[in-house]
């Protein structure tokens, strides 16, 4: 990929990256209004670029999905200790 458009997509990930949620859709409107200016051959040469950023998506989502598991385990072994607990006293 060209450095100049590598530049671009590395300065929005970036700026995406550290904005406030209110900052988002300025931000975003200003990169696809570029995005949307650019030709065929460049959009195609980002293409790569695109498909690490949807491969490291999905790859911290998978790690939330495994997280939220591990923390619903151990809320519910709370569950059953507390429950032990109630029943030795009742």
């Amino acid at each position: 990929m060209r450095a100049e458009l590598r530049n671009r997509l590395d300065a929005y990930m970036s700026q995406i990256r550290a904005a406030d949620t209110s900052e988002i859709p300025e931000i975003k409107s200003t990169f696809f209004g570029w995005y949307n200016s650019v030709s065929e051959e460049d959009r195609a040469e980002m293409e790569p670029f695109w498909d690490e950023v949807k491969k490291e998506a999905w790859e911290v989502i998978a790690e939330i999905k495994e997280l939220m598991k591990e923390l619903i385990a151990l809320r519910e072994e709370e569950l059953a200790e507390a429950r032990k607990m109630i029943d030795t006293i009742n």
